[in-house]
């Protein structure tokens, strides 16, 4: 760096050298580093695997949520990330008995291709790895999980529920809400399935980075409430009889560059796994501008997804309500102020239907105004309309976008609509009971 002094002379200032970086590994000293984690922590590969499978197995080791003989359904759809859970799996059950996984695992691969263009030969591609490791599978159609409870049975016929499930994502025309409602139902078949093979815990693959984005992104649709079912080591499923079931993360304390050099180190391969946002814009979706916003600020600072990850594990959700959303099944807001975003959304949306006549009526008003204009001549019959106003109240706020832009509900799964019209018959029973009741 150059300035100039008071004789006009030009100085010259020596910076100072940027310190090179340690080419040993730091852990054992001895070997050449191999891989170079935040910029600075360099390993070999002689230590590096190691290190992963230690994180990986302290996951569940601390945690004590699997006990010894429980069957556990082990989630993998092809990405690198749930090929490398499969492996550290295995591995671990080929361990001496003190360091032996002591679970049953039972492995699922939901097939989507019925919404995406996957390579012909891919379901045989996976049957050849499950083989490979000899453990228990099950392939499964994503049509027949999500509304066939006889999904387990090759026979079964999908085709009338293909149809069915892309009539929904023909429905959707934002990309945002496509790739919301595929994980919504894919958190529902696989709750499903987990059930019908007797598991009591389920394993998924998300890392460190999918899940910082993933926590980003659902703040911006609305769900900040569900921030700790989203990104949570242990999640139950309250919403489901089975009270024992629990989804656990054991990959979520790995960065996607831990598992990629795993997966290079181990000679995994993995298989397509597209999903809507898949070679896509940037600006077409808010999931896909989020992971543009944290792989911008990664690059430049390391520990980017590490804060963003660890901040999210802070944000506890302190509502004592016992409302779960009918889509979802995360935590709904129960008993909302009239100043909260929510109430003034709906507000909002009842000026602009209605107009100045809405300005003079408060909220609850303008609801009972909208149900008598939706009633055939006052007369108070059911129609499909007020079906789906119905469920959208028993929905959370960005479950409620979605189901706005189907045309028809009839292309939902039926657990789905026999909830909502089971509580509407006792709606219906308690206005007709309720003048004798004491």
């Amino acid at each position: 760096m150059c300035s100039v002094n008071e004789e006009g002379a030009e100085v010259f200032e020596v910076l100072k050298p940027i310190e090179p970086l340690e080419l040993k590994c730091r852990k054992c000293l001895i070997e050449d580093g191999n891989v170079v984690l935040q910029k600075k922590f360099v390993y070999c590969k002689t230590c590096f695997v190691p290190m992963v499978t230690h994180k990986f197995r302290a996951t569940i080791g601390k945690s004590k949520l699997v006990n010894r003989g429980e069957r556990v359904l082990v989630c993998v759809s092809g990405s690198q990330s749930s090929v490398s859970l499969l492996h550290m799996i295995w591995t671990g059950l080929q361990q001496s008995t003190y360091k032996r996984l002591t679970f049953d695992p039972v492995v699922l691969y939901i097939d989507e291709s019925v919404l995406h263009d996957y390579p012909k030969d891919q379901v045989n591609k996976v049957k050849e790895l499950f083989e490979k490791y000899g453990l228990s599978y099950h392939i499964v159609k994503f049509a027949a999980a999500v509304y066939s409870d006889n999904c387990l049975n090759e026979d079964t016929n999908v085709d009338q529920y293909n149809d069915k499930l892309q009539n929904i994502f023909n429905n959707l025309s934002d990309l945002t809400l496509k790739e919301d409602m595929l994980m919504k139902l894919r958190k529902r078949a696989i709750t499903k399935l987990a059930d019908l093979l007797k598991c009591t815990r389920i394993m998924t693959a998300e890392n460190e980075h999918k899940l910082s984005i993933r926590l980003l992104s659902n703040v911006a649709l609305g769900r900040g409430s569900q921030i700790s079912l989203d990104i949570g080591l242990a999640v139950n499923n309250k919403n489901n009889d089975n009270t024992s079931l629990v989804t656990i993360r054991p990959m979520r304390n790995l960065s996607a560059k831990e598992i990629s050099y795993y997966a290079l180190f181990n000679k995994l391969d993995d298989f397509m796994h597209s999903n809507f946002l898949t070679a896509t814009n940037e600006d077409e979706s808010i999931q896909k501008t989020t992971e543009r916003f944290v792989n911008d600020l990664q690059v430049d600072f390391p520990s980017t997804v590490s804060t963003i990850f660890r901040t999210g594990e802070k944000i506890s959700e302190k509502t004592s309500a016992v409302a779960y959303c009918l889509l979802c099944q995360g935590i709904m807001e129960v008993n909302m102020s009239p100043s909260s975003a929510k109430e003034a959304t709906k507000y909002s949306k009842y000026v602009s239907l209605m107009g100045v006549k809405a300005l003079k009526l408060s909220l609850k008003e303008l609801k009972n105004e909208e149900t008598n204009e939706k009633n055939c001549n006052g007369c108070k019959c059911r129609n499909k309309q007020d079906l789906k106003e119905e469920i959208i109240e028993s929905l959370c706020y960005a479950c409620t976008h979605i189901i706005q832009e189907l045309e028809s509900l009839d292309d939902l799964p039926e657990e789905i609509l026999n909830k909502e019209k089971e509580k509407l018959q006792f709606k219906k029973m308690e206005e007709q009971i309720k003048d004798f009741l004491l």
